[in-house]
């Protein structure tokens, strides 16, 4: 047994199993912005979510909060695909100002990187 050295502090998580992200993500819903910080806050918010604008990718981000509220998958891949949703859906808040409006990407941005097949 080593003397002096100790372990790592895991993450911390709360009562729910939810784990603190770190930095609160800012998400604005008809001009009301919001704190997401954990995963629960994710999912509830995606369940205050209009239903005439539930699609493909607002399914992915509550399937990828519900998984890691079952300790399916990782809370940080959770907040990845939940920040992807709020990034689509332009409802991503840059500190504290309107949502952010993403540049259109070029057809360069989505070529493979060199030396990358193209698959079939």
């Amino acid at each position: 047994m080593s003397v002096g050295l100790k372990a790592a502090p895991g993450p911390k998580v709360n009562a729910v199993g939810t784990m603190k992200t770190g930095v609160p993500l800012k998400v604005s819903l008809d001009g009301h912005v919001e704190e997401i910080e954990t995963v629960s806050d994710a999912a509830d918010f995606l369940q205050r979510w209009p239903i005439e604008r539930r699609g493909h990718v607002y399914r992915s981000a509550l399937n990828a909060c519900s998984a890691a509220i079952a300790a399916q998958i990782s809370q940080s891949d959770a907040i990845k695909v939940f920040t992807g949703f709020a990034r689509v859906t332009r409802i991503l808040v840059a500190g504290g100002g309107p949502g952010m409006v993403l540049e259109p990407r070029t057809v360069q941005s989505r070529q493979p990187k060199q030396g990358r097949q193209v698959p079939k």
